[in-house]
């Protein structure tokens, strides 16, 4: 079980100790799971199903005098890179298992000990976890904002300026986790595709400016101009949409991160266009 392993980085640990005299030599921890010693002074572990055994056990006491070493719980992130069997130079993962080290009073580590993987539950992908995360996130339908209108109407030959609501533009976040391991996934929003209704449509980064009084008339770079009524489509109106596209992208405390497929969402409008009337007076001598 003893194996040789090459740490590439030792300072800073963050550590849980599982004292020989939580569990006598040769005695099996109680509970789900556990670290205890053997007669042989050799680490043994019973696996907790599901990712979070291995931290310790309440085992009974066991005859003899006591071990004044311990056997410290090391978790293969907290020294940010990996471990590795300096025979085959493979990664030893320790994602969803304990590396075991033994400490003695006076001494600290005991290099020729070594560490010692105790495996646990099922393999955890740090990857799927993102996915289910992903799964997770709660994102409503973007609010759609339309300007200048009057009583809710847009009017042919005039610039219609696009945007979402301000409030909604904003990085959506969610963790799933297994034990110990876990992956957050960030949905960001970065544009939108507008069907207008009537044949056009528009790309543009962005949320899109919010119309003013008094703002000037180039101040939006989306916007759209209706070239004619809605009068004559079914309700008398356009069904305008606004669909989003969100970039991702996931991060782990086990090994991966990176970008994820975009993700969209919608939401629709049903706009009133009407021409704008003219009245004209006769003059006369």
């Amino acid at each position: 079980m003893r194996t040789r392993l090459v740490v590439a980085l030792l300072t800073a640990l963050s550590i849980v100790v599982v004292s020989a005299g939580q569990a006598g030599a040769g005695e099996r921890p109680d509970g789900d799971g556990g670290a205890f010693v053997d007669p042989d002074g050799d680490p043994t572990a019973v696996a907790e199903e599901g990712g979070s055994g291995g931290g310790g056990g309440s085992g009974g006491g066991g005859s003899g005098s006591e071990d004044p070493c311990e056997w410290h719980v090391v978790i293969e992130d907290d020294f940010e890179f990996g471990i590795y069997d300096v025979d085959t130079l493979e990664t030893q993962h320790s994602a969803t298992g304990r590396w075991l080290e033994r400490w003695c009073p006076g001494v600290g580590a005991v290099a020729v000990d070594g560490f010692f993987l105790i495996p646990e539950g099922g393999l955890v992908d740090p990857h799927q976890l993102a996915l289910d995360a992903l799964a997770s996130v709660q994102i409503a339908p973007p609010a759609i904002r339309t300007s200048p209108s009057e009583n809710g109407r847009l009017y042919v030959q005039v610039p219609t300026w696009l945007w979402l609501d301000s409030t909604w533009w904003q990085t959506y976040e969610a963790t799933a986790n297994t034990g110990r391991v876990w992956s957050t996934v960030r949905a960001t929003p970065v544009a939108t595709t507008w069907e207008l209704g009537d044949g056009g449509s528009v790309s543009c980064r962005g949320p899109g400016t919010p119309w003013r009084p008094g703002s000037s008339e180039g101040a939006s770079s989306c916007t759209h101009t209706y070239r004619s009524s809605s009068a004559t489509r079914p309700g008398g109106t356009f069904n305008l949409e606004a669909t989003v596209t969100l970039e991702v992208s996931w991060t782990s405390n086990a090994a991966g991160g990176g970008a994820l497929p975009a993700i969209t969402r919608s939401s629709t409008l049903d706009v009133e266009v009407g021409e704008i009337q003219a009245i004209g007076t006769r003059g006369g001598r």
